[in-house]
């Protein structure tokens, strides 16, 4: 399975991680499966979302039902694009495909993750 995401998508989580600085930032990822690939095609803000300089979450009581759901994007203001425990225990819950996005938040800064917290490739699409 191809991981394809958007550039628009991708930009306009990478514009949140940049607003949110110096703290974490959030996003759910939606899209759909085209044949063998997954296609992230938007961003969704869930509300009541909490941020610090080391950790972000959300509420599922709070968050309506997404249809096509996908997987997550957030930022870490250090620097590391690679997923923590607690990290990789949310990519477990929400999706397959899941985003850490590095300081300065650039296209080259993000790395993808699968639900079991494995690197997984991804490209960018129009």
């Amino acid at each position: 399975m191809r991981i394809l995401i958007k550039r628009r998508a991708l930009l306009s989580a990478l514009a949140g991680a940049k607003a949110a600085y110096p703290n974490e930032f959030i996003c759910l990822l939606t899209g759909k499966k085209v044949k063998e690939d997954l296609v992230i095609d938007d961003t969704i803000i869930p509300p009541g979302i909490m941020v610090s300089e080391n950790m972000t979450s959300f509420s599922d009581w709070m968050t309506p039902f997404i249809d096509g759901l996908v997987g997550t994007f957030h930022s870490h203001p250090g620097g590391s694009a690679f997923p923590s425990k607690q990290d990789r225990w949310l990519f477990s819950q929400k999706g397959g495909a899941h985003f850490v996005a590095g300081y300065p938040y650039s296209q080259k800064n993000v790395n993808c993750f699968l639900g079991n917290g494995k690197k997984a490739e991804f490209e960018t699409v129009e």
